[in-house]
């Protein structure tokens, strides 16, 4: 019975059965190794997109700042000629304002009339 052809046949069949399976095992094993690398290649690249996006994301945030701080330096120094402008031109009337009163009151007093309050 050792030596039965038929036993010889199974023993191959079910070693070549093994080595087949084996042989899967080992290209399901290279396969996930490689869906490994291929994530970690997907993920680094992401991690580089998203660096990317955050260094000109930060520059433009830093170009708007500069702008809108420029802006509202101009806006400042203009507003701040216009407040002295109309700080003068109050001035101006004003002592307009007293000099008539004085040239009024002067008068007044050459001509004996009564010097209003």
């Amino acid at each position: 019975m050792a030596d039965d052809p038929d036993n010889k046949n199974h023993a191959d069949s079910a070693e070549a059965a093994m080595n087949e399976v084996l042989a899967a095992e080992q290209a399901a094993a290279n396969a996930i190794e490689e869906c490994k690398r291929s994530a970690q290649a997907i993920l680094h690249e992401a991690g580089q997109r998203a660096r990317r996006i955050t260094m000109r994301t930060d520059e433009r945030l830093a170009l708007i700042y500069q702008r809108t701080s420029q802006q509202l330096q101009q806006r400042l120094r203009r507003d701040a000629r216009r407040e002295k402008a109309a700080d003068k031109t109050g001035e101006e009337d004003s002592r307009d304002a007293r000099i008539t009163k004085a040239v009024t009151d002067l008068a007044a007093r050459l001509t004996g009339g009564n010097v209003p309050d």
